[in-house]
């Protein structure tokens, strides 16, 4: 297996610089930086995922927090996208993805102890219970969270615009020349209930 003694030969640097050049430091210029990578790369070294953290003070690792009470997984017919394309982006930025849940051989444990265990950078919280006590306390933690459909304080979401969606979808169904129209929905959420604030707002408006 090649050593970074090895690159560092090969390119007449110290194993410092290599070390340095590979974890992107500042005072290495970037001629030397692009040199050693491309002989590191020619000659095959792969840094050790737990060196690499320890000198980056990060894991590299994004978590993913995602429970479907239908148990669709990852064929769910809107979450499977979304999550495809975040496993996709994060992967092309260098970071490997992992699913969180609460338990890690036959020990149970919270979110926030899993994320801790795993060293995770940060986490994408989809499709849960978001009053669960457990997600909250992650929520409330340290740990960097994104969630979606779902808003909190001082923490980033990226929402659907439901309730214009939803008013958009009943006017099509007018425009088509219906009248009578229900909406059947699944568990109160916040997202149930903007849609049924969309869904509402429209017919209101239809009334006046």
């Amino acid at each position: 297996m090649v050593s970074m003694k090895d690159v560092a030969k090969k390119c007449g640097v110290s194993v410092a610089t290599v070390s340095k050049a590979l974890n992107n430091y500042s005072d290495i210029g970037e001629e030397t930086k692009k040199k050693i990578r491309a002989a590191a790369e020619e000659a095959g070294y792969l840094q050790n995922a737990s060196i690499r953290a320890l000198k980056s003070e990060r894991s590299w690792n994004l978590g993913i927090l995602f429970e479907d009470e239908a148990q669709s997984g990852l064929t769910h017919d809107y979450f499977a996208p979304v999550l495809e394309s975040f496993k996709r982006v994060a992967e092309k930025n260098g970071y490997d993805v992992t699913f969180i849940n609460n338990r890690i051989a036959d020990r149970k444990m919270s979110y926030y102890e899993y994320c801790r265990f795993r060293g995770v950078d940060g986490v994408l919280i989809a499709c849960t219970d978001f009053y669960n006590p457990d997600v909250q306390s992650l929520i409330r933690s340290s740990v960097p969270v994104v969630t979606i459909d779902h808003t909190f304080d001082n923490r980033i979401a990226v929402v659907s615009d439901n309730v214009n969606g939803m008013a958009s979808l009943v006017s099509y169904v007018c425009r088509m020349g219906h009248r009578k129209i229900a909406y059947i929905h699944g568990e109160n959420t916040s997202v149930t209930r903007s849609r049924l604030g969309g869904f509402f707002s429209f017919h209101s408006r239809t009334r006046h």
